[in-house]
């Protein structure tokens, strides 16, 4: 008997033990999926990879080296990452891919968080931005929508090269106007002398065919007139006829229809978020091209 209770005591102290020991031994990290970009599921605190990287292989290594210095300088000049991925495939939804990129990278670890990502894959044509920290509200929602309408003509056409330079033009433009207290959003109007003079420009030839026009028509209009001897072609043979004719007024009915609210007016435009697998909170959009 004494036996069994020695047997039950060390027993009862060895699974304490386990237990103990699972509850101070750190457990390590979750691994990532095979085909993720990144070591594991954990916030490294230096960023582990390029703010270029191009797996799918679009770009010539020339176009890889300008785009990479390109980064590099607008990364430094407005203290927020901005990098391009470029994969044949991933793994889930691609927003949360991106988010994850931007994650379990470090991007988070350069200028307190702050970045925007531009992810391609391949194999089902889609596109994501991953914004973080103040880059979130540089890339306001309207201002991806726009920042896509300018490269998607690129990406259709298999211009990669273009498609991310112009994504480095719009967002040197978006940094230095958000800098400037006036990010760009809904109802941006842009007071740049180089801004007006092209307004000027398109408004003085808009008016000189408006004007044009007309005349052309009055002149061709003109080439058919021949002089006439005599006002006998002007005269109506069949004599005067007068009747009266009456106007009765007998009621009026209005048709009233509400023109719709645009959107983005009523909301006020600005970046909407949400929160990525690390807990993150991002801004970000995502399609196809």
């Amino acid at each position: 008997m004494k036996i069994i209770r020695k047997l039950q005591k060390h027993i009862a102290l060895a699974i304490l033990a386990i237990v103990l020991a699972t509850l101070i031994i750190p457990l390590p990290a979750v691994r990532a999926a095979e085909g993720d970009l990144w070591d594991e599921y954990a916030m490294p605190s230096t960023r582990q990879k390029e703010r270029l990287l191009d797996n799918a292989e679009l770009l010539t290594s020339d176009e890889e080296s300008e785009l990479l210095d390109a980064l590099n300088s607008i990364s430094a000049r407005h203290r927020a990452n901005v990098a391009i991925l470029t994969v044949d495939y991933h793994n889930g939804p691609i927003q949360d891919y991106a988010d994850d990129y931007f994650d379990y990278n470090g991007f988070q670890a350069d200028y307190d968080g702050s970045g925007i990502l531009f992810m391609l894959s391949m194999a089902d044509r889609e596109w994501a931005i991953s914004t973080h920290g103040t880059a979130a509200y540089v890339f306001t929602d309207y201002g991806q929508e726009e920042l896509m309408d300018e490269m998607l003509p690129y990406l259709g056409d298999g211009d990669y090269y273009e498609a991310f330079q112009k994504f480095i033009e719009v967002s040197e433009r978006y940094f230095t106007l958000y800098e400037e207290g006036t990010p760009y959003d809904y109802g941006y109007k842009d007071t740049s002398p180089a801004a007006l003079r092209k307004a000027f420009i398109i408004c003085l030839v808009i008016g000189l065919i408006i004007g044009i026009i007309p005349l052309l028509c009055m002149a061709g209009a003109l080439t058919s007139v021949k002089p006439n001897n005599n006002a006998a072609g002007y005269q109506i043979h069949n004599g005067l006829h007068m009747a009266m004719h009456r106007d009765t007024y007998l009621r009026s009915t209005t048709s009233r229809t509400k023109i719709p609210e645009n959107d983005r007016s009523s909301s006020g435009g600005g970046s909407s978020f949400h929160t990525s697998s690390s807990g993150s909170s991002h801004g970000g959009s995502h399609g196809h091209f």
